[in-house]
Parts: structure tokens; sequence; C-alpha cells
């Protein structure tokens, strides 16, 4: 079955039937559908959520069948049994020690994808943590990114339109050290400088309408 199907027969909105998230991961997925050994999902959905508590995380583990599936939530009552390969924690997503005993919990932190509170300081507080913990190669995932300016929420546009320009600075390597040694690849800027986590480790980052993909570099 494609993500997509699976996506349906699971019921959760990240299908063409709501979303259509399905139709950007299954190309970002699908060529390490194999090899990915863990994922990390932020929401899982409580006793509030409209759609199907639990879905997006049994969607995950059919379709990655050689990964450990781990979802976080605040709500307790999302603290359920979804199958085999697949653990609920409880806890805040901003809590070092919530996100620590999910990482624990995977052989590698392969994706991580943060379907969370969508409130922008939460999730870029989350980001900022768990980035340097995502292996090397791996892939981080910012979900229903139309949320960043929805004043319910308290968000402002500016919060989140930093961290892009934050990632895009990495991504480039502050250009402007690379073009001062007209140099092709980073492994080339003069030894004496030192890069910042972003700098060292954005590969490259994706803006879809609703979705943030931001890959590491492998090595």
């Amino acid at each position: 079955m494609t993500l997509d199907e699976l996506a349906i027969e699971y019921g959760t909105d990240k299908a063409s039937t709501h979303h259509n998230y399905t139709a950007i991961y299954e190309r970002t997925f699908a060529p390490v559908k194999e090899s990915t050994k863990g994922l990390l999902e932020i929401g899982i959905g409580g006793k509030n959520y409209k759609g199907v508590v639990g879905s997006s995380l049994k969607m995950w583990a059919s379709y990655f069948t050689n990964a450990q599936v781990v979802g976080i939530d605040i709500d307790p009552s999302a603290g359920l049994d979804y199958g085999d390969r697949i653990t609920a924690v409880i806890g805040d997503q901003t809590r070092k020690s919530v996100l620590d005993k999910a990482l624990k919990i995977l052989p590698s932190a392969d994706i991580i994808i943060d379907d969370g509170a969508h409130i922008n300081n939460l999730t870029i507080a989350t980001f900022e943590y768990l980035w340097p913990r995502l292996r090397p190669g791996g892939i981080y995932v910012i979900e229903d990114t139309v949320c960043v300016g929805e004043l319910r929420l308290g968000n402002t546009r500016a919060q989140t339109e930093q961290l892009v320009l934050t990632l895009l600075r990495g991504l480039e390597v502050n250009g402007r050290i690379m073009a001062k040694a007209n140099a092709a690849d980073f492994y080339k800027i003069n030894s004496d400088y030192v890069m910042n986590e972003y700098e060292r480790w954005v590969d490259s980052v994706e803006l879809h309408r609703g979705v943030y993909i931001i890959r590491k570099r492998d090595k």
C-alpha cells in the first residue's frame, strides 16, 4: 500500500482526504523507507482531538516496517497501546526529560516530526533541542505551518520567519565566508572558522504549504 492509502485506512488527517501531506511525504520518505530504524512524532491526539487518536503512529509503523515508532503527547488519554513497534510517551514536548525518554526508546532518531502544539515558541524550542540529537542524514519535519500566524495561539509570523532565516544562513554557511575563500565546498573553509550547529549540519530546507522539511548532512 502507498503511504496515502495507509493514511486513509488509519484515518489520519495527513491523507489526501484532508491536508494531503502524504503527497509530500511519499517523495521524501520513499528513499529511506527500508533504512529508517527510528521515528519520533510529537502529537498523538487526545480526548479533545477531532480525528482518530494514534492514527499517524499506526500509519508510520505500517510504512516503515523496520522502524520503532514513538509518539509524544501532553494528554494522558493518548497513552494507549497502538500496536507492535509503537510506544506512547506522555509529557510536555518542551521538557527535556520527556524528549530524552522518547529518544532512548529509539535505536536511532532517523526521522522527527513535530505535529504537536503548533505554538511557535514551543515548536522552535523543541527543534533547537532535538536537531542536535537527530542522527546525521536524518530528516526533521515541522507540520501545520499554516498556523504560524494564528493569534489565538499567541503566534506571530516573525517567530518562525526568524527560524527559517537562521536555517537558510546555516545552509549557506554564512555565504560571505565561502565567497571570501572562493570555496565550492564547506570543507575548504579556513580551518580556524568555527561553524555553528546549523552551518555544520543543515543540508537542505524545503518549504511546502503546511510543512517544513529540514534535512541533516550525513557527515
